[in-house]
C-alpha cells in the first residue's frame, strides 16, 4: 500500500477502505491548491447519502463517475437507479472520477496508477501543462459491483467499453479467477483500487490533436505536423521557427480550414507544453495521447509592470474565440486570450506492454527547442534514478508497480536524457521556452545556455 496521508472509510459490508494522498515527490513543486485538492478528494465518502456513483458507459474504458446529488432532492439509491450517459442535470455536481485498471482482451488500455504517476512527475518537472491532482483510492469490490459495475455491464452494449464492464463484472464476482488480479484488487481480494481525480478542460481540435485520420502511428505522425510541433522541430531562432511552423501546418487543407492562426505568445506556451507532454509520455510509455489533449481559456494582460492572468470559463472552440469578451474589470488592459493545455486522460501509460508512440515515432529526437529548467530537472532525475537515490525510493514506496514497470521508468528516463543530450551536444537544441510571460512583457526571447551534461 502507498505511504502518505490516509483517510479510512467503512463500507456497509464492514470493509475498511483507504484513500491516500501520496507524499510529495522529492524536489517537486506543489501548490497550496494541490494540497487543498488532495484533501478534498481524500474526504469523499462513497457511502455518504449525497454521493452517487454512476458507471462511465461512453468512450472506451470503464470508470466510476462520482456525483454530488445534494441539490436534487433524490436519495442515493433513487439517483443511482437511473443515472446513465454523459450528461447530468444542472443540479448535479461532478465531483471526481474513480479509475481502475483494465487491460483484458478487446478492452482499451487503462492503468489506474498512470494518473498518480503523471500528477507527481508533473510536479517534479514543474510543468506548464496542467495535470490534475490524483489520490490513491480503494473500494469494497462487492459494493462497487452492486452500485456501479452491474449497471455499467447492462448499459454498455458494444465495443471496448462493453468488454471492459464485462471483464470487470466477472473479476469482481470471482477475484481468484481473474488473471490480472494484482493490478485491480488489494492483496486480500476484498477491494478494488485505483486513482481518484477530477480533470477540467475542453478537447483541443486540429490545432493540437492534429487531423487524426487513423489511430496509432499515423495520428502520432500527424500530431507532429501541427503548427506548434512543426515549430519545435525547426532549427532556427524561436520567432522564425514559429512563423515557419505555422506555414507548414497550414499546407494541410483541413488544418487551414478548421483552425485559427495563433500569436507568438500562444505558440510559445503550446510549444513548451508539448515538450513536457512528449517527455512524460516517453518516460511512461503512453500509447493513447493524441486526441486526449484538452485546454482551458485564460486571459493575460500587463498591469503594474507585471503579467497577470485569469481563467475564462467559456468552452468555445478556437474558431469561435472571437465571440469571447473579456470581463469588464480587466477590459481596459486589453487582455489577450490564450488556450492553456490540460492533460487529464493519462490512463494508457505506465505499463511495459503499452506501445510507446513518443518513442516509436522519434518525437524527442526531432525537438530543436526546449526548456532549460526541464532539461536540468531531467538530468537530476536521471542521476538519482541511476544511483538508486531518493526519487527511486519514492517510486518504489508509493506506487503499486511491479519491477518491470519501475525499471521501464528508469530506462526511459535515461534514454530520454541521452536523446536530448545528443541534440544538445551538437548545438542543435535551443533552450528558449522558459519565459513566455517575459516575451509578452518585453517582446524579447530569452535563450538560456545550461550545460548539456
Amino acid at each position: 500500500m502507498p505511504q502518505g496521508t490516509t483517510h479510512d472509510f467503512h463500507s456497509p459490508n464492514g470493509v475498511t477502505e483507504s484513500c491516500i494522498a501520496l507524499p510529495e515527490m522529492p524536489d517537486g513543486v506543489y501548490t497550496r491548491k494541490d494540497k487543498a485538492k488532495e484533501e478534498e478528494l481524500a474526504q469523499i465518502d462513497f457511502y455518504a447519502e449525497h454521493i452517487a456513483l454512476c458507471p462511465k458507459t461512453w468512450s472506451t474504458s470503464p470508470g466510476t463517475m462520482v456525483r454530488d446529488i445534494s441539490r436534487t432532492g433524490q436519495s442515493q439509491a433513487a439517483y443511482e437507479s437511473q443515472c446513465k450517459g454523459k450528461a447530468v442535470p444542472s443540479t448535479v455536481d461532478k465531483v471526481a472520477v474513480f479509475k481502475q485498471t483494465m487491460n483484458q482482451n478487446n478492452t482499451s488500455g487503462t492503468f489506474s496508477m498512470a494518473s498518480l504517476l503523471y500528477y507527481h512527475f508533473s510536479r517534479y518537472f514543474d510543468t506548464s501543462v496542467k495535470v490534475p491532482v490524483a489520490v490513491y483510492r480503494e473500494m469494497d469490490r462487492t459494493a462497487h459491483y452492486q452500485r456501479v459495475t452491474r449497471r455499467g455491464k447492462a448499459q454498455a452494449t458494444s465495443g471496448m467499453i462493453a468488454a471492459g464492464w464485462q471483464h470487470l463484472a466477472a473479476a469482481e464476482q470471482n477475484p481468484a479467477g481473474f488473471s490480472a488480479a494484482a493490478s485491480l484488487f488489494t492483496r486480500d481480494g476484498k477491494k478494488i483500487y485505483g486513482s481518484l481525480l477530477k480533470g477540467k478542460g475542453t478537447r483541443y481540435g486540429m490545432e493540437i490533436n492534429g487531423v487524426r485520420s487513423s489511430w496509432g502511428t499515423v495520428q502520432n505522425e500527424e500530431f507532429q505536423r501541427t503548427a506548434p510541433y512543426a515549430a519545435l522541430s525547426l532549427d532556427m531562432p524561436l520567432l522564425q521557427a514559429i512563423d515557419a511552423g505555422k506555414k507548414l501546418a497550414f499546407k494541410d487543407a483541413k488544418v487551414k480550414r478548421d483552425t485559427v492562426d495563433a500569436s507568438a505568445f500562444q505558440m510559445m506556451y503550446w510549444m513548451k507544453e508539448l515538450t513536457e507532454i512528449v517527455l512524460l509520455d516517453f518516460i511512461f510509455s503512453q500509447q493513447d495521447r493524441i486526441g486526449n489533449i484538452d485546454y482551458q481559456w485564460q486571459w493575460y494582460w500587463v498591469e503594474g509592470g507585471k503579467v497577470q492572468s485569469q481563467d475564462e470559463k467559456s468552452k468555445n472552440s478556437r474558431r469561435d474565440m472571437g465571440s469571447i469578451k473579456p470581463p469588464a474589470e480587466i477590459a481596459a488592459f486589453s487582455p489577450v486570450l490564450l488556450q492553456r493545455t490540460f492533460l487529464n486522460d493519462n490512463d494508457a501509460g505506465g505499463r511495459v506492454e503499452y506501445a510507446n508512440f513518443a518513442k516509436k515515432t522519434g518525437m524527442l529526437q526531432k525537438l530543436r527547442h526546449f526548456s532549460a529548467d526541464t532539461y536540468t530537472r531531467l538530468l537530476q532525475l536521471n542521476q538519482d534514478l541511476q544511483a538508486g537515490g531518493a526519487s527511486l525510493q519514492y517510486i518504489r514506496d508509493n506506487f503499486p508497480l511491479d519491477n518491470g514497470q519501475v525499471n521501464q521508468i528508469i530506462k526511459n528516463t535515461r534514454l530520454a536524457l541521452e536523446i536530448l543530450y545528443d541534440t544538445c551536444s551538437i548545438g542543435k537544441l535551443r533552450f528558449d521556452l522558459d519565459a513566455p510571460k517575459d516575451f509578452f512583457l518585453s517582446g524579447n526571447v530569452t535563450v538560456a545556455t545550461p550545460p548539456c551534461a
